[in-house]
C-alpha cells in the first residue's frame, strides 16, 4: 500500500526540500501552507491553504484534512508546526496517522536554545560561552544575541557593550540568549544525524549562509564532526533525524544549536544517498532501514534559484 504523506509549509526552504526527496516514489503527496500559492504547487497531488499555526483551529484542521485525504503519515516542518503537534499526538495516533517527529525531550530542549547548550555542556561538548540576559556582563568580546526560542535568522544581532544589550531588550518581549561569537564564518557547517535507534549515521557540509539560506556547501569527512554529532545523538537519545550547527575554532567543534526536525539541506544529503526522510518513514513503519553507502568523499552543492509558470484550471 502506498504511503499518503501530508508536508506541512511547503513553501519554506525545508518544505519544499523534503517534497524533492519524496517525489521518486510511488507515494502520494499531500501539501499545505499558508500562501495559496507556494512553490511546490505543481510537486504534490492535493494542496490545501492552512490555518496559521496559531489560530485555534490549526490542529482540527490538519486532522480534519488527514481523514479527507486518508492521510497516512504526516511530516510537520517548521519549529512553530512541530511545538504545537507534539502536544496533540493524540489526535494523530487516533486517526493512525504516523507522525514524522522527535521525542517531547529533544523538541523542548533543541527549541530552546539555552537547554540546549546546557545539555551539550553536560555532555561534555565544546560550545560558545552562553548567558541569559540576566547573566550576561559584558568583557569586551563579541557576543551574538538571539530568541532562546527561534527558528532562522531571527534578530541575530552582534554585540559588544551592556548598552547594545540593553537596547535590544527595551524593543523585543522574548527571552533572550546571548552566545559568544565565534568569529569564523568560513568556518561554519552543517551536520545532518540520523539514528535508527542502534546506528547513528552522520554527514557534514561546510557551508555558506546568504539572507539566512544555505547558498552552497561542501562535502567533508571530519571524523571529530562525526564523533562529536555522535555524542549528542546518544546523548539526546534520537532516533529519527536532526541537525546540528558549529563553527570551528582553535582546532573545536562550537556547537551553537541543534534544529530537532528535518533540515534545509536535506536535498544535499539525499543527493549523495543520505535519504534521512526516507529513513525515518521506514522506522515509522517498522520497516528494514536500507544502508548508507557514504560512497561519495568530495563534492560540492549549490542552490539555485529558478521560474516557472504553472497553469491553473
Amino acid at each position: 500500500m502506498n504511503r499518503v504523506i501530508l508536508v506541512t509549509a511547503i513553501g519554506g526552504d525545508v518544505g519544499h526540500s523534503i517534497l524533492k526527496c519524496l517525489t521518486s516514489e510511488s507515494d502520494v503527496l499531500i501539501g499545505c501552507d499558508i500562501d495559496s500559492h507556494p512553490v511546490g504547487l505543481d510537486v504534490v497531488d492535493q494542496f490545501f491553504s492552512s490555518l496559521p499555526v496559531g489560530n485555534e483551529d490549526y490542529i482540527s484542521q490538519i486532522a480534519n484534512k488527514c481523514k479527507i485525504f486518508n492521510v497516512t503519515h504526516l511530516i510537520p516542518v517548521s519549529e512553530h508546526e512541530i511545538e504545537k503537534i507534539i502536544k496533540h499526538l493524540d489526535v494523530f495516533k487516533r486517526l493512525n496517522v504516523k507522525v514524522l517527529i522527535n521525542t517531547k525531550e529533544i523538541v523542548d530542549t533543541c527549541l530552546d536554545k539555552y537547554l540546549t547548550a546546557k545539555r551539550l555542556e553536560n555532555l561534555g561538548l565544546d560550545i560558545p560561552d552562553y548567558f541569559t540576559e540576566d547573566e550576561f556582563v559584558s568583557d569586551g568580546r563579541k557576543y551574538m544575541v538571539k530568541f532562546r526560542k527561534s527558528c532562522g535568522s531571527k534578530l541575530l544581532t552582534v554585540i559588544t557593550t551592556q548598552k547594545e544589550l540593553n537596547k535590544i531588550r527595551s524593543s523585543v518581549s522574548e527571552p533572550l540568549i546571548i552566545q559568544e561569537y565565534i568569529d569564523e564564518s568560513d568556518q561554519e557547517y552543517t551536520v545532518g544525524v540520523f539514528s535508527d535507534g542502534h546506528e547513528i549515521r552522520v554527514i557534514a557540509f561546510q557551508r555558506r549562509l546568504k539572507g539566512g539560506y544555505t547558498k552552497f556547501v561542501r562535502l567533508v569527512d571530519d571524523s571529530s564532526i562525526t564523533r562529536d554529532a555522535i555524542i549528542a545523538a546518544q546523548g539526546l537519545g534520537l532516533v529519527g533525524s536532526f541537525n546540528i550547527q558549529l563553527r570551528k575554532s582553535n582546532g573545536k567543534n562550537y556547537i551553537f544549536e541543534i534544529n530537532p526536525r528535518i533540515s534545509g539541506t536535506v536535498n544535499f544529503r539525499h543527493m549523495l544517498g543520505f535519504d534521512d526522510v526516507r529513513w525515518w518513514l521506514d522506522i515509522l513503519d517498522q520497516k528494514e532501514v536500507k544502508p548508507y553507502l557514504n560512497e561519495y568523499k568530495s563534492a560540492i552543492g549549490i542552490r539555485e534559484m529558478n521560474e516557472k509558470f504553472l497553469l491553473l484550471n
